[in-house]
């Protein structure tokens, strides 16, 4: 398989993974104060740049193996996290 379809079906994929978790998680749908108020966490969105850095970076010949990893990070972080706390709980019942 040529480089080039591999890196847009990884960018693609890892994108489909990181973009809406990471809007998810930025919007506060999950933590909520007294007064049913969204606690937004802007910092979640971090992912999403460390994501798009690392598919620029695929693009130029140096750093093809960065842009790899850096676009694997946020994903793999997110799929760690929903294996943690939806599969292994599950587990031990």
């Amino acid at each position: 398989m040529s480089y080039s379809i591999f890196r847009w079906i990884q960018i693609v994929l890892t994108g489909i993974i990181t973009i809406p978790i990471t809007l998810f998680m930025a919007s506060g749908a999950i933590g909520e104060n007294v007064e049913n108020e969204l606690f937004p966490v802007p910092g979640f969105l971090i992912f999403i740049a460390v994501w798009l850095v690392g598919a620029v970076l695929m693009f130029f010949n140096k750093t093809k193996v960065i842009g790899v990893i850096l676009t694997l990070l946020p994903a793999i972080f997110y799929v760690t996290i929903i294996i943690y706390f939806l599969v292994i709980p599950a587990l031990t019942i």
